[in-house]
């Protein structure tokens, strides 16, 4: 590389690393969700240097425009229970960024330009909930969501995510919602969570796990896919492209709701208890074989399961009503052509008499 193009690399590396993550921005200050202040910040490296000395629990940056969180900019907060920075087309966030932040509960990066998720960022953290939502993220680090000891909620939802990976949430102990609706996944692959399994609590709460993977592009989930989980709350795949359920899929889960309506499928096959064994299970706007749709609510009657199969339902009765119109249609032609060909022949007998008479 020639030494003036190196030079001028060397010295724009060096502009990009010094130039303050805070620039012409405001931010507010809350103390148990009363505005407390509002301060501009001119420039600032460093959110902490821009802190009145005032009691607060919340920071929030609303479209303001913070491209770049740079390692370090949001540290050293001792008192800080939630940070907001939302639609402030944040595209970058450096390892580091959040340090020192020992009583952060909540974290909302929503209504960015995130792309991807790096390592570092996140990890540690002691944050409970996490919103990602409304980003463009569609890569996710193995190792970015790994070492979150209390976190119970993550929302990833609004996002271009394609790929689950097995490898997320390790020492995640407390996790219990995931949100992923509105991406592009296609596959829950085979073993797809082997970092939630066992018994999760908080104190002597028990919590129990929430799957949200409406709205996306899911047309396989693979055997096993929920493999090691005993309970689960909601399982939500409704929206997805589905065209079959198989019944060793929740063998060995307990599921409180079942959604799998709006899918492909047009039959259930196999064993329906190891299927529609949740207290409810939504299954309506599938293309279902009304025969099989006959079968499927005649067992749930019998064995006093909720199964919401009522749009469905009306439109089998809707097709049965219009083939019985069909038919009904068919044979009033049938007749109507009949009395046609009984007037014809009748109209020819009295013609033959009038031309046998006269002769």
């Amino acid at each position: 590389m020639p030494l003036k193009t190196l030079l001028i690399v060397l010295v724009t590396l060096a502009l990009v690393k010094s130039s303050p993550t805070f620039k012409n921005v405001e931010f507010k200050g809350y103390s148990v969700f009363t505005l407390k202040f509002s301060r501009a910040i001119v420039e600032a490296s460093t959110l902490k240097t821009e802190l009145p000395d005032q009691i607060y629990d919340h920071l929030e940056f609303i479209e303001q425009s913070i491209p770049v969180l740079k390692e370090g900019s949001v540290s050293d907060i001792e008192d800080l229970d939630e940070l907001t920075i939302e639609k402030c087309k944040l595209k970058t966030i450096e390892a580091g960024a959040f340090k020192n932040l020992p009583m952060l509960r909540r974290l909302s990066l929503k209504g960015n330009c995130l792309e991807e998720i790096a390592e570092g960022v996140f990890n540690n953290l002691r944050i409970s909930i996490l919103d990602l939502s409304q980003n463009q993220i569609k890569l996710i680090r193995d190792d970015a969501l790994t070492s979150l000891p209390n976190l119970l909620t993550i929302n990833l939802a609004d996002n271009v995510i394609s790929e689950w990976n097995k490898r997320w949430f390790y020492q995640v102990p407390l996790l219990t919602r995931i949100s992923m609706q509105n991406n592009s996944l296609e596959t829950i692959p085979s073993k797809a969570f082997p970092n939630l399994k066992g018994e999760k609590r908080y104190g002597k709460v028990r919590l129990t796990l929430n799957l949200i993977f409406s709205h996306n592009q899911i047309k396989e989930i693979e055997e096993n896919a929920f493999e090691g989980i005993e309970n689960i709350n909601n399982l939500w795949l409704d929206h997805n492209k589905i065209t079959n359920f198989s019944d060793d899929l929740l063998e060995k889960v307990n599921v409180k709701d079942l959604r799998l309506e709006h899918n492909q499928i047009r039959c259930l096959n196999g064993n329906l208890s190891s299927i529609i064994k949740a207290e409810m299970t939504h299954m309506d706007g599938n293309p279902f074989d009304c025969k099989c749709l006959e079968k499927v609510q005649k067992w749930a009657e019998e064995k006093d399961r909720k199964l919401d199969l009522f749009y469905s339902e009306m439109h089998c009765a809707a097709d049965r009503i219009k083939k019985k119109m069909s038919d009904f249609e068919k044979r009033l032609k049938d007749i109507n052509a009949g009395k046609e060909a009984e007037e014809v022949n009748s109209n020819q007998r009295i013609e033959d008499e009038i031309e046998v008479f006269s002769e």
